[in-house]
């Protein structure tokens, strides 16, 4: 939309040349870019699941954010991997669960990192589709590893109920609630 407006008042001279850069400047945070929306990539590793690093240029206000969102994730994945380890030395506990406790973890820090960038009510429904497309990658990832192993129920509701906890976190954010 913000794109149309632009070019209406490029052809139109409805907004002068301060106007125009105002608006530019404003449609900075309204979507997520094309690379991060489509990188809702499961893995099992602390490996990026943004293939190409971060998604905005040095010149975006969002590139130290999300520098920074990542440097916490990383962090946070590091600390659930200890947590589990040291939970597991005292408490065995069975394989399917340990799978779903992992699959959260990592979701939980991309998720919480996703939503260091929104910032407007288009950013919110690329995120929320980003959730969902994560939910659903998730689901099909823990699948082809782990065959043997039945755990879609529970991690899709896991899942899905951690997707409702950030999608709710970026409504208040911007409610200012």
């Amino acid at each position: 939309m913000v794109q149309i407006t632009r070019r209406l008042a490029l052809t139109s001279g409805a907004f002068s040349n301060q106007d125009q850069y105002k608006i530019s400047i404003a449609s900075n945070f309204e979507k997520f870019p094309d690379s991060l929306r489509l990188s809702a990539v499961a893995r099992w590793s602390h490996r990026d699941p943004i293939e190409q690093g971060n998604p905005f240029s040095q010149k975006d206000s969002r590139h130290r954010m999300w520098h920074t969102a990542t440097a916490y994730a990383e962090n946070a994945l590091v600390r659930s991997d200890g947590e589990l380890e040291n939970t597991l030395r005292n408490k065995p506990e069975p394989y399917p669960i340990c799978v779903v406790i992992l699959a959260v973890s990592r979701f939980d820090a991309w998720s919480r990192r996703a939503l260091s960038i929104v910032r407007s009510y288009p950013a919110l429904l690329d995120y929320e589709q980003w959730l969902a497309m994560s939910v659903k990658h998730w689901l099909k990832y823990v699948k082809d590893p782990c065959p043997k192993i039945d755990v879609n129920d529970t991690m899709g509701t896991q899942l899905t109920a951690r997707a409702k906890h950030w999608a709710g976190a970026a409504r208040r954010t911007l409610s200012g609630t």
